[in-house]
């Protein structure tokens, strides 16, 4: 991005994301909008435009979303709050804008993005929930839903494979397990070796994988996950057992 461009972002009549007043020297980005994509069973949030969509193309979509949940009774508590997600796309837009040749710039840039892009996972897990599936309801949200690729029959088999390590800080463990194709998501819970039956779960997450933090050094903790598609959640998984250091 040179000296003189500045993040102004063009879509639809309804979905214009001005991030500064234009001026000489403005450029202008045209999104169309990702076409609708019909699901066979239960539709599920597509999320790999946070990942693959330019800068330009994220805030369009951000927009667009915010649009859909605005006022939408299938969502009345979204999680996090609009006001949070716009609070992070205004600044990511401002970030955006400064971004020229500084290297410093650019990885603020880069920071505010990710800090986005954190929020809007947690908030498509919550559309998949409150939505239950439902296509149109998703769809009304703002988010789109993933292509269909092969529908699932009856419950996941549980994760296999659960392995633990220990993280770079004090008190952490990385889980990880088996990725399944058919999930859409993976569920995880932990309990100590005092108190096995006292589980404490976590929120939900797109990957095969999470960091638990703020354990206690010198505790064996022990750890589940499972799976969710569209049959719902399958089996807890055989524990794994690691002590913290």
């Amino acid at each position: 991005m040179n000296a003189n461009t500045r993040c102004t972002v063009a879509g639809a009549a309804d979905d214009v994301v001005t991030a500064a007043p234009t001026s000489p020297g403005t450029t202008a980005v045209a999104v169309s909008p990702p076409p609708t994509v019909a699901l066979a069973g239960k539709a599920r949030v597509a999320v790999s435009f946070l990942s693959q969509d330019t800068d330009a193309k994220l805030i369009v979509a951000i927009q667009g979303i915010l649009t859909g949940m605005t006022g939408n009774a299938a969502y009345p508590s979204p999680n996090p709050t609009l006001a949070n997600i716009t609070a992070a796309r205004d600044s990511f837009i401002a970030a955006v804008n400064a971004a020229k040749d500084s290297r410093r710039q650019i990885v603020v840039r880069n920071q505010q993005r990710v800090a986005l892009v954190t929020l809007l996972r947690t908030l498509a897990l919550y559309v998949q929930v409150a939505s239950g599936g439902d296509l149109a309801t998703l769809m009304s949200s703002g988010f789109t839903a993933q292509r269909s690729t092969k529908a699932s029959v009856g419950p996941l088999s549980a994760p296999a494979n659960l392995r633990l390590t220990r993280g770079r800080n004090s008190g952490q463990i990385i889980a990880r397990c088996e990725k399944l194709k058919q999930a859409g998501a993976y569920e995880w819970r932990y309990a100590t070796a005092a108190a096995p039956a006292a589980w404490v779960e976590l929120d939900s997450t797109f990957a095969a994988s999470i960091i638990l933090s703020g354990l206690v050094p010198g505790t064996q903790y022990s750890v589940q996950v499972r799976a969710l598609g569209t049959a719902g959640p399958s089996d807890w998984s055989d524990a794994a057992m690691l002590m913290v250091v």
